[in-house]
């Protein structure tokens, strides 16, 4: 007897794993309803044709329809038509023996599961229509009889052999389901390794990308994200009435604290102007080392003036004496150009090229001191 489905292909060269299994229950099974029907043939005195033609159907025909299943370019398709061979020639035995009840009843329903297995409700009837239809060509050909009575033996062994093949279809069924439960509970475990594998992937591209924008020894923005930021606030879809400030700033002697102090030193001034230099940072602004011992602070939406304050808060709170230890004492000073506009048609460059002008002045001035770029072209040292 048969059991459940796959509706796969096998690939080429291979045998289907349905053929493979209906070929072995079919062989088992058919073996005990051979024994069944040899204890009925016993008990009604059937004749050597009866015997052989039975021989040939329970013990040969197995093996016959298992080979051409498994040379059939759709195997499964060529095993679905087989059990519809086998309905049918369970149609013919069964009319043939005058449909003694319980014969009949094993080979029809054994029949109808076997189909309805692969085919649902729909393969279940086709299976009752195709037992009905041998019978009507058993009985055609040799008369209808009905002679429902079996021997005791005969009863009992198709009990059992029926008792059997449900238990062992229901244990087939049970093992395929938790066979697909394994499967689907190792998918989900395959997914969600998978989902952490893309989560860690994404937190790598973005650790990468964070990295690729930071200066590593100051940990502040580089001149790549400044572009970008640039482009932002510059771009065709910026605010065209909403103010933009830049804030140049330079270490005052930087290369005189490297000679006298060491390089060492010069890395923890750097490190402490760009700690300062974060500290009143908001959310919008963007601080970056604009390259050596220049700092560069973007401030969107803040005019000159504002910017201008900002500026001086940076240079009085980095110039606190005993800040910097490798410093023994001395104190860093500052000195920052400030450009602001509320014309965007004022490129990037053109501002950054102002506050530059403007730190160009502080530093000619004496060093120590912020300076606001005047939009009549002249600079104004703050006092």
């Amino acid at each position: 007897m048969q059991t459940i489905d796959n509706t796969n292909q096998s690939r080429p060269g291979a045998v289907h794993w349905v053929v493979k299994m209906n070929h072995r229950n079919r062989t088992a099974s058919w073996w005990i309803v051979f024994l069944i029907l040899a204890l009925h043939f016993h008990a009604t005195g059937r004749g050597t044709a009866a015997w052989i033609l039975m021989s040939l159907q329970f013990l040969a025909y197995p093996h016959a329809v298992y080979l051409v299943a498994r040379h059939a370019r759709a195997q499964m398709e060529a095993e679905i038509n087989n059990l519809r061979l086998d309905d049918f020639c369970f149609g013919l035995w069964t009319a043939w023996l005058g449909f003694p009840l319980w014969i009949t009843y094993l080979l029809v329903i054994c029949g109808c599961i076997n189909l309805a297995a692969f085919r649902g409700f729909r393969g279940a009837l086709q299976a009752a229509a195709l037992s009905a239809a041998g019978a009507a060509v058993s009985a055609a050909w040799f008369g209808l009889k009905f002679e429902p009575d079996t021997t005791m033996p005969v009863t009992a062994l198709s009990m059992a052999c029926l008792s059997a093949y449900l238990l062992l279809f229901a244990r087939g069924a049970y093992l395929r389901a938790l066979t697909l439960s394994e499967t689907r509970h190792k998918l989900r475990l395959s997914e969600q390794a998978l989902q952490g594998q893309l989560e860690a992937v994404h937190a790598l591209q973005a650790q990468l990308t964070e990295q690729a924008n930071r200066d590593p020894l100051t940990g502040l923005y580089n001149r790549r994200y400044l572009n970008d930021s640039l482009r932002r606030e510059f771009g065709p879809g910026a605010r065209t009435d909403q103010s933009v400030a830049v804030l140049l700033v330079d270490i005052d002697h930087f290369k005189q604290i490297n000679d006298r102090y060491g390089h060492s030193a010069g890395d923890q001034v750097l490190r402490h102007v760009a700690t300062r230099l974060q500290q009143q940072a908001r959310a919008s602004d963007v601080v970056c080392r604009y390259g050596g011992e220049e700092f560069l602070v973007l401030l969107p939406g803040m005019d000159a003036d504002a910017a201008l304050s900002r500026a001086e808060w940076y240079r009085k709170t980095v110039s606190v004496p005993g800040t910097i230890i490798a410093l023994e004492g001395a104190v860093v000073t500052l000195s920052i150009g400030v450009a602001g506009t509320t014309d965007k048609a004022v490129s990037p460059q053109d501002l950054i090229d102002r506050a530059d002008k403007a730190l160009y002045l502080a530093k000619s001035s004496g060093r120590n001191q912020s300076v606001v770029f005047a939009e009549a072209g002249a600079s104004v040292p703050m006092p």
